[in-house]
């Protein structure tokens, strides 16, 4: 290895390059000493091993890390069943077949939520003497958000199918926003040629960050390419290991006016607003401008509807012909979504409260950035894992190092037949069980099997209710 001297005599010779040389000196050492480290380390597992392992010889392996390749010399063991471990490898947090090391991972993995994987490798580049290639940062963003789907699917399915229950931290908030949007993009290897990611944001309020600027509060995302019914319960999963649903104030969902949106706030019984921004752009689009627009807009917040059917009645018949037909499709519009134009606080008076509008934005940056406006082209697979990844990463929850894992048992609500036997769960089966304001405990289906799941929730700490506490809880099939 270049010794001290080398490095002087360098930097005399070309003192333009003094930072990569001095840099590159300080990594090439680091490694050296990695590999000091991690043979002492090997060493001190083969002295503790356990009585089941035995040596079976050393391997080596190339590791890709954040100061540069180091190479390990580590002992390979075989235990009683006949599996093979490298104890090393585990300690160090390497995964298996791969050479690359947790942390660069981790910002391979983090960056290209925001980068394409090519960017990414030139952006590491840029920084570091050596980087992963684009194709590595593609294939380890693949197996992690792989995992995480692989997870939740497995949740999803004990949730419906076994009545399991995910450990939530119980969070409870006076309110609780939800807002939905759908980006389209494009597809490549696919029969269709463009695809819908739904994306979803929900947050606790606003606080103020200076003069008149606020963010969102707690703000936890969600997406993927996914029917509606899908969606909502992967969602509701998600916030259901956050908060205690059932004792959330109030559900305010806010969207654009499509069905699968609305079903949501039907989902948690929560009041649904038409987003205002969708509300103008109809109205402008519907009536061409001029006062009545604002006119009929001020009688939509208010939830004056009989002002609005008065005065699109007026317009209706005050339009040349070209017009007609768009004032009677912004009626349509407005009729369809007749339970969704009031402004929410015209129902709830509580302080702090601001008028929704925020998905869109969020949508923009989060999603459309990174998949959309550089003319990008995606599989379904591709782009599903990417929504997921983006998800995890700006809700905070993005761990590269996260293993599969079947945990601790969860609460189980034994007492409720949930399923016939023989009778599979599928995807999009009733998710009532996660209504906060339990409008389905007294609608028109009180026995279908989700919302006597739901009434069982609700007991709080109901005998009819295994916690993953209790000692002798234990996973259950209904």
């Amino acid at each position: 290895m270049q010794n001290i001297e080398q490095l002087r005599k360098k930097i005399k010779e070309q003192p333009e390059n003094w930072e990569l040389e001095v840099f590159h000196f300080a990594c090439r050492l680091a490694c050296k000493l990695a590999e000091e480290i991690f043979k002492e380390m090997d060493d001190a597992l083969k002295e503790k091993e356990d009585l089941g392992m035995k040596v079976v010889g050393f391997r080596e392996r190339w590791v890709v890390s954040l100061p540069g390749d180091i190479k390990l010399r580590r002992r390979l063991y075989r235990d009683k069943r006949g599996n093979y471990h490298f104890l090393l490898d585990e300690r160090i947090g390497l995964d298996k077949r791969s050479r690359v090391s947790p942390l660069m991972k981790n910002l391979a993995v983090q960056s290209s939520t925001v980068y394409t994987f090519r960017e990414v490798e030139g952006n590491m580049k840029a920084v570091f003497p050596w980087a992963v290639s684009h194709t590595t940062v593609h294939n380890l963003s693949s197996k992690v958000a792989d995992s995480y789907m692989e997870e939740e699917a497995k949740e999803i399915k004990a949730l419906y199918e076994d009545g399991v229950i995910p450990e939530s931290e119980g969070k409870v908030v006076p309110y609780l926003f939800m807002e939905a949007d759908g980006i389209n993009i494009s597809l490549q290897r696919e029969k269709e040629r463009k695809a819908e990611i739904k994306g979803g944001i929900a947050y606790e309020g606003w606080e103020e960050i200076g003069n008149r600027r606020y963010k969102l509060k707690a703000k936890s995302v969600y997406a993927g390419i996914m029917d509606g019914k899908r969606f909502w319960e992967g969602f509701s999963l998600t916030l259901a290991k956050e908060y205690d649903l059932a004792r959330v104030g109030k559900v305010i969902v806010g969207g654009d006016g499509a069905s699968w949106v609305k079903e949501g706030a039907e989902l948690f019984g929560g009041l649904y607003e038409l987003d205002r921004f969708h509300l103008k752009r109809a109205l402008h689009q519907g009536l061409g401008g001029g006062p009545v627009v604002n006119e009929i807009y001020q009688a939509c917040v208010k939830g004056e509807i009989a002002s609005v059917e008065r005065l699109l009645t007026k317009a209706q018949q005050e339009a040349d012909k070209e017009r007609v037909e768009e004032v009677m499709r912004l009626r349509g519009y407005l009729m369809d979504n007749y339970y969704g134009l009031r402004d929410y606080r015209v129902e709830i008076n509580g302080e702090g409260l601001r008028g929704l509008g925020a998905v869109e934005g969020n949508v923009d940056k989060l999603f459309a950035d990174r998949m959309k406006k550089r003319g990008m082209s995606w599989t379904k697979e591709g782009a599903n894992r990417m929504a997921r990844l983006i998800s995890l990463s700006h809700s905070g929850k993005l761990d590269t190092g996260k293993k599969i894992s079947t945990g601790k048992p969860a609460p189980i609500l034994s007492g409720t037949t949930h399923r016939s036997e023989g009778e599979k769960y599928e995807p999009g089966d009733g998710a009532t069980w996660l209504d906060a304001s339990l409008p389905a405990l007294y609608g028109p289906h009180p026995n279908r099997p989700w919302v006597q799941m739901l009434r069982e929730l609700t007991r709080g700490h109901a005998e009819g209710v295994v916690h993953a506490t209790h000692p002798e809880s234990q996973p259950t099939k209904s």
